[in-house]
């Protein structure tokens, strides 16, 4: 299997001396067809390049056939600084066709091939008239026919067209490639299956109903990276039978942007500028429910997390959340079935399927995948291991887990490679560049074996970020359906036949990716999973709807999007989203004094709760004496304390001895999870001086009684003795 290689496409000035005999001989069967400059535009002289050069933006038809007359056309544009005079445009091919993909390759990136000779007749290609002046792009066109080039076998033959001065001095060469097929029954079909991204940075802020950016309004709207692929791939979906890879939180995202919303902002959910809603959200959410409701569809996890840097952090729990949450996202927007009831990729019950970022993962991590996300096959890119049909390319595999074995699908690195190389806004020649060159990879995958015992397949996977012109997106899709030598069929056909092969490599069991999101970033992710659960359940009755808003925000924290150049963008969203767990935990404080006088055995004591967040929460204070001959009693109960408002909490505190001791007054949710920041010290003294107080008022109350007593006694004997003598006198 071949290594990612990366097409050039305009030819290096080390082209004129490396081709040596084939820019020297006579040139192959080509045909001037008029010689009208078409279409001078004006331009500015480039100081720098100071050259000519010339391009190939298109050849008609895309492949030739016995009977074509091939035409190619393009540009040539006069940088040198002084006018040009003479110019005229030679074609070359070979009747040798390449053998292999390398060799493709070579020859595109300037490379002369020993085996591949020109034709000895030629006539001159096109002349150009009049003078080129410098800044001036002048459009020139020339053909031949297939047969006087002489074609023969099915396969990709060379194709130049060189720039050079009336003596036949050459200035400038393009290449690029022309398949020939030279009718039905030249190969066996190549199965072939699209993978169809709709995939962007997440941008789920905590904050409800707020986004990080509004890069995704442009995105969507007409002409944009996303609208763009929703309406080619809708186009083109059911003729080549296309499988969309969806990312839920790309749907939640736009799904947020229906409706009035915010972006940016701080912590505090404040500072955030207010858009209306969306019409280019509406529009696009509305296209993909309805205009794929019929089409193969599997997702990947909420936020597309990076699922193998997750694994080998030991953040299962986070795949399965991603997953989880994924799933549920997808069925509220989409409103068809996704997950464990077979139905993952909407056409009946095929299996789902998992796509990691870049196409990389280990047995581990497919273990994790079908443990945590339920997966039973997964798309790797070609590299990982080798094809069942070794040396030639082949889609179908399966691999070993830790656990198992795994069907694997696998896309083929160099397509992903080429088709990554001319974004939007490159010019007609390079875009054309990556049309032949993809059309030209696919007729040679076919050519190498076309009659091989086995059927063969392709699996064609663009970049995650993949973001063609219409023009190209839709080029493309139509040379997959007009190439004979390829078979169009649903990703979940052929994942059902690498469920049928055994298990034949193994993958380490342990490989750490160049761009996984690193150690360090996931220690603080770690964090922020526990600040998490803790700000969830100190909210008394969170709605669904804000429980839902944090945890898409705290796995989009976890997307491959911030891999490499994304870095920061996911930094940002970390940073963020922990000042505002932060935020909302630390506005729950204890009131209370430093010291307790506690006059006797037993005594009451009161302190607060003070909540200055925007939310309701419910704590209950939890107080841990030092010495065991404190305890403390009637303090049990789960309190609710309004956004903005202080509850007072009453305890009963008990001592069995006397002297000073420490309680540690502390905070916890409503299941128990601590909130250490809370903790306070309150030193409480008992002094007993009201139990000594109370013996001695009863003891002066005694004092009192039976000094009252006493005198009573004395007064009635007085009174007897007096009444005795009145007695006797009478």
């Amino acid at each position: 299997m071949r290594s990612v290689r990366t097409v050039g496409r305009t030819l290096i000035a080390c082209f004129l001396v490396l081709a040596g005999p084939l820019l020297a001989a006579p040139a192959l069967a080509a045909h001037a067809q008029g010689a009208v400059v078409v279409n001078q535009s004006s331009g500015t002289d480039s100081a720098s390049s100071r050259q000519l050069t010339i391009s190939i933006d298109a050849v008609s038809p895309s492949y030739a056939t016995p009977t074509s007359t091939v035409t190619v056309s393009g540009t040539l544009t006069n940088d040198t600084g002084s006018p040009l005079q003479g110019i005229q445009v030679q074609l070359f091919s070979a009747q040798q066709w390449f053998t292999t993909r390398d060799d493709m390759d070579s020859y595109a990136a300037g490379n002369n091939l020993g085996y591949i000779y020109p034709q000895p007749e030629f006539d001159a290609g096109y002349v150009l008239r009049g003078t080129l002046h410098s800044g001036v792009t002048a459009r020139w066109s020339a053909s031949f026919s297939a047969a006087a080039a002489g074609y023969s076998s099915f396969g990709v033959y060379p194709l130049a067209a060189q720039a050079e001065y009336q003596d036949g001095t050459p200035i400038a060469a393009d290449r690029t490639f022309l398949p020939f097929w030279p009718g039905n029954g030249s190969a066996d079909p190549l199965s072939t299956s699209w993978i169809w991204p709709l995939i962007d940075q997440p941008q789920r802020d905590p904050c409800q109903q707020t986004l990080a950016t509004n890069s995704l309004d442009s995105s969507l709207s007409s002409g944009g990276r996303l609208d763009t692929l929703l309406t080619v791939g809708s186009e083109w979906s059911q003729r080549d039978h296309l499988t969309w890879a969806v990312d839920p939180a790309l749907l939640s995202d736009a799904e947020v942007m229906t409706h009035n919303y915010a972006v940016g902002g701080d912590a505090s959910c404040t500072g955030s500028p207010h858009k209306p809603a969306s019409e280019a959200a509406v529009s696009w959410l509305t296209q993909l429910r309805v205009g794929t409701a019929n089409d193969p569809m599997f997702l990947t996890p909420y936020a597309d997390v990076d699922v193998s840097a997750l694994s080998h952090a030991g953040l299962d729990n986070d795949v399965k959340t991603a997953y989880d949450l994924g799933e549920k996202v997808a069925r509220q927007i989409l409103s068809r079935p996704f997950g464990i009831d077979g139905q993952s990729t909407g056409d009946g019950g095929a299996p789902a399927i998992a796509w990691p970022a870049d196409g990389v993962a280990d047995a581990s991590v497919l273990t994790n995948l079908a443990s945590d996300g339920r997966i039973s096959s997964v798309v790797l890119n070609s590299g990982q291991i080798p094809s069942t049909d070794t040396p030639y390319d082949n889609a179908l595999g399966s691999t070993t887990t830790l656990n198992g074995s795994m069907p694997v699908l696998l896309a083929d690195s160099g397509l992903t490679s080429v088709l990554g190389s001319a974004p939007a806004g490159t010019s007609a020649g390079a875009q054309f560049a990556t049309e032949q060159d993809f059309l030209a990879q696919t007729a040679m995958i076919s050519a190498e074996a076309p009659f091989y015992k086995t059927t063969r397949t392709l699996v064609i996977a663009p970049p995650r970020s993949w973001d063609p012109s219409a023009a190209e997106a839709s080029r493309l899709l139509s040379l997959t359906n007009s190439a004979p030598w390829l078979r169009k069929v649903s990703l979940s056909t052929l994942a059902s036949a690498a469920g049928k092969l055994t298990a034949h490599k193994s993958l380490p069991s342990y490989l750490v990716g160049r761009d996984e999101l690193s150690s360090g970033y996931l220690a603080h992710v770690r964090s922020a999973d526990s600040s998490l659960a803790l700000y969830e359940d100190l909210i008394s009755r969170p709605s669904s709807n804000l429980l839902q808003t944090l945890d898409e925000a705290a796995v989009a924290t976890e997307s491959a999007a911030w891999r490499g150049a994304g870095a920061a963008a996911g930094q940002l969203a970390l940073t963020k989203l922990n000042d505002y767990l932060n935020d909302g935990t630390h506005s729950v404080r204890i009131l209370t004094s430093t010291k307790l006088l506690l006059a006797g055995q037993s005594g009451p004591a009161s302190v607060s709760v003070q909540n200055t967040g925007p939310l309701p929460v419910q704590v209950r204070v939890m107080a841990i004496p030092e010495s065991t001959q404190l305890s403390v009693g009637n303090i049990d109960e789960v309190i609710t304390v309004p956004a903005g408002n202080t509850r007072p909490v009453r305890m009963t505190v008990h001592s069995s001895g006397i002297g000073t001791t420490v309680l540690q007054l502390q905070l916890e949710t409503k299941h128990e999870l601590p909130m250490t920041w809370t903790a306070q010290s309150l030193s409480v003294e008992v002094t007993r001086y009201g139990r000594a107080l109370l013996v001695l008022i009863g003891a002066a109350l005694g004092v009192l009684v039976l000094a009252s007593v006493a005198r009573w006694v004395r007064r009635r004997r007085r009174e007897g003795i007096a009444d005795g003598r009145s007695g006797g006198s009478g």
